[in-house]
């Protein structure tokens, strides 16, 4: 097992009336906060009203800045940052699903900072920000407890990150209640994407010991495939009954630990890929969801390199899906999105083979890739081509 240093410092209220609390935490750091929100649900479920309770009664003073979509754009967070400063507000509130809390993240971030897209673009992480806190109504992305932030250029076409250890929220509230309502596509799509963050981190796994089976990262292995068999089980559940609160009680909770830095844990920083992929994807093309574009690339990555690390591939069809081989695994992972409603080819969101060397090129100018395999242009371009 690699040498590893895990931290996390975010507070979870977990549970039935736990966003009631959430004023009694910021005012301990802010007299005023500024409220991120998307296009109207939190509203419509009920976590808008408990938080601004909450607020008022710990005598918290707000501003509000709606309308975050998804994969939110610079756009939309350079203006929270001017609203933010025009209040003198002393913290940020994202209450919402994951574009909605990196959106709080950036514009915490971006407080500080002369030109926030420069900083992005500079590869250095963040040493000031606001103080960041969330209600959660959409789980999956983990973007709750952890310190990065995806924000779309769309002039540039660029879906690229900023992190820092002071970006990571303070406190965050989960109820499950205020996620019963959500639509099913929704959902699954967060859920294939908390998966996913899971599966970036499983496959750096090394044998250690063949006549036994024994893996190097043997504890974290174990600790990722419960999170998985959860999640799975967790959606299975739901889209039979959307309304099951056990179901969405164990997926919340599975999605937060699964881009917390445990999963990761001693694996060398997981592989990550598919998820660069992805933001090139969604960077060119901003109405596809990024869960339902992991759905249809990861299982392309895991045929592309699962023949160079097949000890973990075998133990990942074997203890997640129960299956006696490599290619049963990849395949029951495709069978599974697919029957939770997701999209199997690009062409769905109108991908062609002419975008292709584009986002071949925005995926290595993202990030180096290619940690479970190596890979050069041809592969990548080749995932893609797979899922045409």
């Amino acid at each position: 097992m690699d040498a590893f240093t895990y931290s996390a410092p975010t507070q979870v209220i977990f549970g039935q009336d736990a966003v009631d609390l959430i004023g009694w935490h910021i005012v301990k750091e802010a007299s005023s906060v500024l409220l991120v929100m998307g296009g109207g649900s939190a509203r419509n479920n009920g976590a808008y009203e408990a938080a601004t309770r909450s607020l008022q009664e710990a005598g918290v003073d707000w501003t509000e800045f709606w309308g975050i979509k998804p994969n939110p754009s610079l756009e939309q967070v350079e203006a929270g940052i001017n609203i933010a400063r025009k209040a003198s507000v002393g913290a940020v509130l994202g209450i919402g699903g994951g574009s909605v809390i990196d959106a709080a993240k950036a514009i915490a971030a971006g407080f500080y900072l002369d030109d926030y897209w420069e900083r992005v673009e500079s590869r250095k992480t963040v040493e000031r920000s606001l103080p960041v806190y969330t209600v959660v109504t959409l789980s999956g992305t983990g973007s709750e407890m952890n310190g990065k932030a995806v924000i779309t250029n769309e002039q540039l076409q660029k879906k690229w990150s900023l992190g820092g250890h002071c970006m990571i929220p303070k406190v965050t509230a989960i109820d499950p209640l205020y996620q019963v309502q959500t639509p099913w596509n929704l959902t699954a799509g967060s859920g294939i994407d908390a998966m996913t963050h899971v599966m970036e981190n499983y496959f750096r796994g090394r044998i250690a010991d063949k006549r036994t089976g024994y893996f190097n990262e043997e504890t974290t292995l174990n600790i990722c495939e419960g999170l998985l068999i959860s999640l799975i089980n967790s959606l299975h559940s739901l889209r039979h009954d959307p309304s099951n609160y056990e179901a969405r009680a164990n997926l919340a909770w599975a999605s937060c630990l699964s881009l917390n830095g445990l999963t990761g844990c001693g694996l060398s920083g997981g592989d990550w890929t598919s998820h660069a992929l992805e933001h090139a994807l969604s960077g060119r093309f901003p109405h596809i969801p990024h869960g339902e574009g992991l759905a249809v690339i990861f299982p392309s990555w895991m045929q592309q390199v699962c023949a160079k690390a097949p000890d973990i591939f075998n133990r990942f069809a074997s203890t997640v899906w129960g299956q006696e081989t490599i290619q049963g695994g990849i395949d029951a992972t495709r069978a599974a999105f697919s029957a939770w409603g997701a999209p199997s080819r690009l062409s769905a969101w109108g991908v062609t083979e002419e975008d292709v060397p584009y986002l071949v090129e925005s995926a290595f100018e993202y990030r180096a890739l290619g940690h479970v395999a190596p890979l050069n242009r041809e592969d990548v371009a080749e995932i893609f081509m797979r899922v045409l």
